[in-house]
């Protein structure tokens, strides 16, 4: 789903950024680092699909990438890349429900300069901790009343959310 996901956003991105790009070269970096350009004059045709990305050039070769081996696409003269990196990092809590103290698990998060914070239903902040270090933090949630609750972590780059079910 996170590929599916990701796919349509590059497509998008690709075709509303193609028609107005100044580019000449398209860029594709594999996992292991390895790069092959293509001039878009040399482009017929781009497709994303089961997660794959296919260039088709104008002399009939057709070359496939494997979404998920991907580092990035990338277009000389453009300030965008495309990353297509999944992180592993799911945002885990505990227990859920809760009655008193609940655990957030961020072992799994690469960057831990980031903000955990819990909010009602309407949006409302109700709870806030500045992380650093810790893999997993501790909220007291004893004095909300029982009700579903959003528990939102974020940094410069993501941001995740998990529900959570005070009792």
């Amino acid at each position: 789903m996170k590929n599916k996901k990701l796919i349509l956003s590059v497509a998008i991105l690709l075709g509303i950024g193609l028609t107005g790009l100044q580019a000449q070269t398209m860029y594709v970096v594999e996992s292991g680092g390895e790069q092959t350009s293509y001039a878009l004059s040399n482009i017929r045709k781009l497709t994303f699909e089961d997660e794959n990305v296919t260039v088709n050039q104008i002399g009939g070769t057709s070359i496939t990438y494997e979404v998920a081996n991907l580092r990035y696409l990338s277009f000389d003269d453009y300030t965008g890349v495309f990353e297509t990196e999944q992180t592993t990092f799911e945002l885990n809590s505990f227990p859920n429900p809760v009655n008193d103290i609940l655990n957030i698990d961020l072992s799994g998060a690469k960057n831990l300069n980031s903000t955990v914070s819990i909010f009602s239903l309407e949006g409302k902040l109700l709870q806030t901790k500045q992380i650093s270090e810790a893999r997993i933090i501790y909220f007291d949630v004893s004095s909300l009343p029982a009700g579903m609750y959003i528990c939102r972590y974020s940094n410069e780059t993501e941001a995740k959310t998990v529900k959570i079910i005070k009792q």
